[in-house]
């Protein structure tokens, strides 16, 4: 197969698949009425991270249809918040069985359980959807003809998430200081 890097990972298909999040944070907005305030971090953040699991992975959060976030964005959010306060202190605390470390645990079990089903599915159910997942899974070494591990496409598919997160913490401190 072709290089999934060379080809590009946006296509037109993908543009349609934005369309359909932000016409989604559209319809929420007219749901609640003009008397319910917006949020506007929360729901960009909704937005870039619905976009981004939908169009690189394949998958639906549907943020926009319940009160809480997607138990993915959840446990990603909570973790980078600890993972800020674990670099702050002795290693030795971060080793404790405390409910923290526990919870943080917990939610880097859960990203990564999810990353790996999204990866074994898209195994079993090949698809010629040019995005992040199938960059990763297809995508080899000119040098070395050799691919990604499941556990580097694991960590990678978080990682762009995560970047996802801060890009739109960026986008966000940008309007309100502009």
């Amino acid at each position: 197969p072709s290089n999934p890097y060379r080809t590009g990972l946006m296509s037109n298909h993908s543009a349609t698949e934005m369309q359909d999040i932000a016409n989604q944070l559209v319809m929420k907005w007219a749901r609640q009425g003009p008397e319910t305030p917006i949020v506007v971090t929360e729901d960009f953040t909704r937005l870039t991270l619905d976009s981004i699991a939908l169009c690189a992975m394949g998958t639906r959060f549907n943020s926009f249809y319940h009160d809480s976030m997607h138990p993915f964005v959840e446990a990603m959010v909570g973790g980078m918040q600890v993972a800020s306060y674990r670099a702050q202190r002795p290693s030795f605390l971060n080793q404790l069985p405390t409910s923290e470390n526990n919870a943080f645990w917990n939610d880097i079990s859960y990203m990564r359980n999810l990353a790996k089903e999204l990866t074994e599915d898209r195994r079993k159910h090949p698809s010629d959807k040019k995005d992040l997942l199938n960059a990763l899974i297809l995508g080899r070494d000119p040098q070395s003809g050799k691919g990604l591990s499941d556990e580097s496409i694991i960590d990678n598919m978080i990682t762009f998430l995560i970047a996802g997160k801060y890009f739109v913490l960026v986008g966000s401190l940008l309007s309100i200081m502009f």
